[in-house]
């Protein structure tokens, strides 16, 4: 496991979540970057050391690559290593790609895992440690994906595509609850937006963060407490 986890890995997009494992990978394991976009590739290049690639077929050649693309480009990108009749391991970070899509669309020489994030870039880069599913099968890669994902974040070997459902509930709910915030702001005919921005930025997000570390206060928690007893009564 350790030779391989000493070979160069290539990396598929640097976007917001890419430039986030670059940030966090790039100083344990020897990367190469590819991004369609030459300015932004450039500018993590420059910023976190790393090589680049001109091309997929070349970053192909290295054996291994994480894609952290938006689904439709994980499909496309997986076509194009289907082509290139080399043996080849993905990685893919997308969260919406189910394992079974992988499963069809990947040629025998192309061996496709997930390791899936529960977490958000900005947070990782400000120091969070997210949580990482990492798609138990095939059980051949399984582990070395782990060991990989596990300088960013916690790993838990298991079925990654729960992710997609984790995301999208916590998304909704907090989204709802941001909306609620500002419209009964709005209906106390406090309109400011700095207010507002404030009430949502900062007194719910940090209001949020320390419920999940058990962190709250004696007012909080007696909300909490109200509101679990309203949940019950329903």
């Amino acid at each position: 496991m350790q030779r391989w986890l000493e070979m160069p890995i290539g990396l598929v997009g640097v976007g917001r979540m890419g430039r986030t494992l670059a940030a966090k990978l790039s100083d344990q394991i020897e990367l190469v970057l590819f991004d369609r976009d030459d300015t932004r590739l450039a500018e993590v290049a420059a910023e976190y050391r790393i090589t680049t690639s001109d091309s997929l077929e070349s970053l192909a050649a290295l054996g291994t690559v994480i894609l952290v693309v938006p689904d439709r480009e994980v499909i496309s990108c997986i076509k194009i290593f289907n082509q290139l009749q080399q043996s080849l391991t993905v990685i893919n970070v997308a969260t919406n790609v189910d394992r079974h899509v992988l499963r069809e669309i990947a040629a025998k020489h192309v061996k496709c895992i997930s390791a899936k994030i529960i977490g958000q870039a900005d947070e990782m880069m400000a120091g969070q440690r997210p949580v990482i599913i990492v798609d138990d099968f095939p059980a051949e890669i399984s582990i070395v994906t782990a060991e990989i994902f596990n300088k960013v974040g916690d790993v838990i070997i298991g079925r990654a595509d729960l992710v997609a459902q984790i995301n999208r509930m916590a998304a909704e709910k907090v989204l709802t609850a941001a909306v609620t915030i500002e419209e009964a702001l709005r209906q106390q005919n406090i309109t400011d937006q700095a207010i507002i921005k404030n009430a949502i930025g900062q007194v719910a997000v940090g209001t949020l963060k320390a419920y999940a570390d058990s962190n709250l206060g004696p007012f909080a928690r007696e909300i909490v407490q109200a509101v679990r007893a309203k949940m019950r009564t329903k």
